[in-house]
């Protein structure tokens, strides 16, 4: 019986999907991550009204990270709901400012205005604007999601007393059929996040004289999202060629944004399945892999996941080939359209498709990369499929 629905979304070059679990008398509700701004007014608030006249609720919001890709969406979410609360939204899980950055960082001094001025500067750059879509919704000053959470009085991070949702939390329960084991980040991570954001506020001459307030948590959120590295795009010359192993490499590419790395990932249980989202998080070889370690320790290491969500779109700097040949999915899930750098990247392709283990592979975007794979030879000999959304469609979704 098919009792768990995931709407994975157009999010442009990031992630936003939304889990619906029916159970006897009521659905949980999961959102995770909100992709772009135009994610959300033209694919998302439909369903989420839609929602709302059910009588459901969002049983639980998940922004996984602080990067625009993630979280514009959502700004553009709690805006409007921040207005009429068209639907409730029962808890918010988000590691910002308050989680990560130890209140007693400011100084005794009184406050420099230089200090007041720097923070007004990273406010109206609000977050990268590198890749901004045109859209009516506006980052003004002091919109950010710790802004809009506070706003709303929303519940945030409850489960762990307003602390840092972090892998040392217990199996968190949702509901009868449903729960969350959180398998990163671990405290050395986000305290890297705040030293991180620490030398890049020195840089810029900051005397910490500012008290904690919106503004400077606002800036604390604009800032880390700026703080990204860009990869080169894909460069294997991407055509046809008459291996799959052609494609391969050894994964040993590793990002260094400590941004990604503290994305909330986690397995979500539900009626005895279980799902891998993994945000951008930075899965390294086995013996100095926090997130291999911890899927061990709770699940073995012959644990099948019903989903796997690829760490950010797919990229070969984020995944690792021993999490590929430790864990296997029936289904892995590319987000991105494939057009900020490419994702994914070839090699995490061929690297899954050698494992000869049935599964699909899910785009939400019918990227020109399928074209390479949806060959008849490699499907029947590997034992893949390949699922992807329609370009006229508003979501894929996936029935468990």
């Amino acid at each position: 019986m098919e009792n768990i629905k995931v709407k994975i979304f157009p999010a442009f070059y990031g992630d936003c999907f939304l889990i619906s679990i029916y159970e006897e008398e009521k659905v949980i509700n999961i959102l995770i991550d909100g992709g772009l701004s135009k994610t959300y007014e033209d694919y998302l608030k439909p369903i989420l009204t839609e929602i709302a006249k059910n009588g459901e609720e969002l049983t639980l919001l998940i922004c996984t990270h602080i990067d625009s890709d993630h979280i514009r969406g959502l700004i553009s979410f709690l805006v409007d709901n921040n207005k009429d609360k068209y639907i409730n939204i029962k808890e918010i899980w988000f590691n910002g400012f308050e989680q990560i950055i130890n209140p007693n960082i400011n100084s005794d001094n009184n406050i420099v205005e230089s200090d007041d001025i720097l923070i007004d500067e990273i406010i109206k750059k609000g977050y990268e604007d590198e890749f901004i879509e045109t859209t009516n919704i506006s980052v003004k000053e002091g919109i950010s999601l710790s802004s809009l959470i506070e706003y709303g009085k929303y519940g945030h991070n409850t489960i762990s007393n307003k602390n840092a949702i972090i892998d040392s939390l217990e199996k968190i329960k949702i509901s009868k059929n449903v729960s969350i084991k959180i398998i990163n980040p671990n405290t050395d991570i986000l305290n890297r996040l705040e030293k991180e954001w620490q030398s890049e506020m020195n840089k810029k001459n900051f005397y910490f004289s500012i008290p904690k307030n919106l503004k400077l948590v606002s800036s604390f959120e604009f800032l880390m999202s700026r703080l990204k590295d860009y990869y080169s795009k894909e460069t294997n010359r991407i055509s046809s060629r008459d291996s799959v192993k052609d494609y391969l490499s050894d994964l040993k590419l590793e990002d260094h944004s400590v941004v990604n790395e503290s994305s909330i990932s986690f397995v979500l249980e539900a009626y005895n399945k279980k799902f891998l989202f993994l945000g951008d998080a930075i899965i390294r070889d086995k013996d100095k892999c926090n997130i291999i370690d911890n899927i061990i320790n709770e699940y073995g290491d012959s644990v099948e996941f019903e989903v796997i969500k690829l760490p950010h779109h797919g990229s070969n700097c984020n995944i690792s080939k021993d999490f590929i040949n430790i864990f296997k999915a029936k289904e892995y899930i590319f987000s991105t359209n494939s057009e900020k750098f490419e994702h994914p990247n070839m090699d995490v392709i061929a690297n899954l498709i050698l494992e000869k283990t049935s599964k699909i592979f899910v785009f939400n975007y019918p990227i020109k990369k399928i074209q390479i794979i949806d060959r008849e030879d490699w499907k029947s000999y590997y034992n893949y499929q390949i699922v992807a959304r329609e370009n006229e469609k508003n979501y894929l979704e996936r029935y468990f």
